[in-house]
């Protein structure tokens, strides 16, 4: 059993369940040790959530740099936006299946509640994320590609409000067919 196993059992039961209805026994469960074992590694449930948080946005923030590096704009927006990449990656990541809902928006609202710490580095994350997509919408808007009025920061702001919007809006709203429609609009309006 390595750390990283445990992490990603937490981090797949906090965002499968929320933080606080998992105990550090329910995580001992998943990949099979005593809560023993887990301390270990950790202190306390606190300081498993504060590494997993570290961890899983360290990963995102590695696999959003790949994502900027597709040949288009269009395509990362087609893989932010219809693909839902970042949720696949997750699920993949956490080894769950497509049936599974993994609900990282509630997931975050609920722990930055609780731990301004961790409020801090995920708005961190939130900025880099967005700074890097908006430097990308600036390319597009310096090649022509996109309306040269676009705000490309505010625009990736968008972009990134709708991502996380969406999950709140419940399943109907969260098909493949819908995102596609979302995006044949972001692109219409956006595109010259």
């Amino acid at each position: 059993m390595t750390k990283e196993n445990i992490i990603i059992a937490a981090l797949r039961l906090f965002l499968m369940r929320g933080y606080k209805s998992v105990s550090l026994i329910d995580v001992a469960h998943e990949v099979g040790i005593t809560k023993g074992g887990i301390y270990h590694y950790f202190s306390s449930k606190d300081d498993l959530l504060h590494t997993a948080i570290q961890f899983l946005l360290e990963l995102f923030e590695r696999n959003f740099k790949e994502l900027l590096k597709q040949k288009t704009l269009a395509e990362i927006l087609h893989l932010l936006l219809v693909e839902n990449s970042f949720e696949a990656y997750s699920k993949e990541l956490l080894g769950v299946d497509n049936t599974c809902s993994l609900d990282h928006v509630h997931f975050a609202i609920e722990i930055m509640r609780l731990y301004p710490d961790i409020q801090e580095r995920i708005q961190q994350n939130n900025v880099l994320i967005c700074e890097s997509l908006a430097a990308r919408i600036q390319e597009a808007v310096d090649k022509g590609e996109l309306k040269p009025s676009i705000d490309s920061y505010a625009l990736s702001l968008a972009i990134l409000a709708m991502l996380n919007g969406q999950k709140s809006l419940g399943m109907r709203f969260q098909t493949v067919e819908m995102r596609k429609r979302m995006l044949d609009n972001v692109w219409r309006l956006i595109s010259n």
